[in-house]
């Protein structure tokens, strides 16, 4: 006890000593660590807004003619979207076969195609692909018609591979041929179901 009471302040101060290092280990360095790491968080978000406020102050003049401008740039998009189907059912698929018979005298044969998403553009439209392959018989006149109009078709199609065997004797063209047909997934378009005549036949019922 005596020697207690003489070291006591000694004791005392090795025990504030231990606690104060305790604290500041324990918690003064974690609570520093957040706060350092919030603090550049704020400042990283500070940053962004100072270099916001910047590039919003530059087009201050022009405010009034970005709505205009907007409207401009909506318009164009959407008379692009034109030129492309929403959707090619089968239907569609058989009238465009069809189409490209008369178009060049020639038989072709096909198999249904499937559309599969090439990409998204950025205001949500899916761009389409559906890969379509027929196999045609025509003259050479026929296929050199064939190509020219696919390669100046209104309709965004692009040839992904073609093929040719040619019996001059015969003047018989022969192959395949397989197209890429592009479509647009998107909220601006409908889709519209292919223009297909129905010859008046004089009858109610076509069964008698």
């Amino acid at each position: 006890m005596k020697i207690l009471k003489k070291y006591w302040k000694l004791l005392l101060g090795l025990a504030l000593v231990a606690a104060a290092a305790f604290l500041y280990y324990n918690v003064y360095q974690t609570e520093l660590a957040e706060y350092e790491t919030e603090s550049k968080q704020l400042k990283t978000m500070i940053t962004g807004l100072e270099n916001s406020i910047r590039e919003n102050n530059r087009y201050v003049d022009i405010q009034d003619e970005l709505e205009p401008a907007n409207a401009a740039v909506d318009a164009s998009r959407l008379e692009l979207y034109d030129h492309f189907p929403v959707e090619l059912k089968e239907e569609d698929q058989i009238m465009y076969v069809l189409y490209l018979e008369k178009t060049f005298g020639t038989e072709i044969r096909f198999a249904f195609g499937k559309a599969q998403e090439i990409t998204v553009l950025r205001d949500g439209a899916k761009l389409m692909g559906l890969t379509l392959t027929v196999n045609y018989e025509t003259t050479y006149k026929g296929f050199q018609d064939m190509v020219n109009y696919l390669a100046t078709d209104s309709k965004i199609t692009s040839v992904q591979y073609a093929t040719i065997q040619y019996d001059a004797a015969k003047d018989l063209a022969t192959g395949t041929v397989t197209l890429l047909l592009y479509m647009l997934d998107s909220e601006d378009l409908q889709y519209l179901p292919p223009d297909v005549y129905v010859p008046d036949t004089g009858k109610d019922n076509l069964y008698d």
